[in-house]
């Protein structure tokens, strides 16, 4: 399936429901040199499938860190250093087969190069697919420190079920992905969730792909505003003493949940907030705080963050309201509340 996604004067073609070398077909130009950035784990699992569908073109691989925010300074100087052997005068053909950090720095490189390159992606998982959705693309100094930022989107994006859904092991990340895409901008979009999958074995045996034109539309229209919601409680996990004990994906989690809980301090509306936080659970999420992790630390840190940018208020779940400043009180009552329900469920 074909689609054209738009975001203000950029656009996008999107293909899934195909594998790889069926989605690139006649698009691929033979002419350009393509140079795939990707991170060492997708390298070293899908290397062959992927030279196989370009196998008219002269390929060279850039090996990224297997980390989340791979889009950061040093990463972009080394990959400008690799760029120096190549031509200027040749046409190249930039993919960003990778994960989230992979995808803006790709878009990054392709926006303010002196090459004439095109960029594509081809996604890995949920998570990359949707981030490529996402004009901003972000080079950070730290995952908390963001430094330069272009927009831009890929000209062509590919969505590749057997190469997504080898990643079972990222399946409870990517349906936080869309969790997180209902929260913001559709509650219809969650319930279907809910539905579809009560339990983690539902989700191990079941697939996104009926959720993705649906997914697609809401992208569309709130792309930034969903990729925004919860970075500020996330980024405070990074400069909190022991924030170090939680992994990056368990902090762009519990930031989201944070954020959450924070936005029902503000607007106490009827979402059954428990129950969702029992059908994370029951899914395989970890929720609980460091028992090591300073929360006045911590509040200090996301009030110090929110300074810079007002967040984001949902006047009910699903639906987008308005931009605050948070206070301490409310930020307070938000970690009291969460680590409460988390004691009862």
């Amino acid at each position: 399936m074909q689609l054209t996604y738009q975001r203000q004067e950029l656009t996008t073609q999107i293909t899934y429901g195909q594998t790889l070398v069926q989605s690139i077909g006649k698009m691929l130009p033979t002419v350009r040199h393509v140079i795939i950035l990707t991170n060492q784990r997708y390298y070293d699992q899908f290397f062959e499938k992927v030279q196989r569908a370009f196998f008219h073109n002269n390929i060279d691989w850039y090996i990224c860190r297997n980390q989340l925010y791979c889009n950061h300074l040093e990463e972009l100087t080394e990959f400008l250093q690799f760029l120096n052997r190549f031509s200027r005068a040749n046409e190249y053909l930039f993919i960003a087969f990778g994960n989230e950090g992979v995808i803006q720095l790709t878009g990054f490189l392709q926006q303010t190069s002196l090459f004439a390159a095109k960029f594509w992606v081809i996604a890995t998982s949920g998570r990359s697919f949707f981030s490529a959705l996402s004009e901003n693309c972000t080079i950070c100094k730290e995952p908390y420190n963001d430094l330069l930022q272009q927009k831009n989107l890929p000209e062509c994006l590919f969505l590749d079920q057997t190469i997504v859904q080898q990643q079972i092991d990222e399946k409870l990340l990517d349906l936080q992905l869309l969790i997180k895409t209902g929260l913001v901008s559709d509650y219809s979009f969650l319930q279907r969730l809910f539905k579809s999958f009560p339990t983690r074995k539902q989700l191990q045996q079941s697939s996104f792909i009926a959720f993705v034109e649906d997914a697609i539309q809401l992208h569309q229209h709130y792309a930034s505003i969903i990729a925004s919601y919860g970075t500020t409680f996330e980024k405070a996990f990074y400069l909190t003493e022991n924030g170090h004990l939680l992994s990056a994906h368990m902090k762009r989690l519990l930031g989201l949940l944070l954020q959450l809980f924070w936005n029902l301090e503000l607007n106490d509306v009827t979402f059954q907030i428990k129950n969702f936080m029992l059908w994370l659970k029951k899914l395989g999420y970890l929720l609980e705080l460091p028992a090591t992790l300073s929360v006045g630390e911590y509040l200090e840190q996301v009030l110090t963050l929110q300074k810079e940018k007002s967040m984001l208020v949902l006047s009910d779940i699903g639906e987008i309201g308005y931009r605050q400043v948070a206070d301490e009180r409310t930020v307070i009552n938000a970690i009291e509340r969460y680590q409460k329900i988390i004691s009862e469920i």
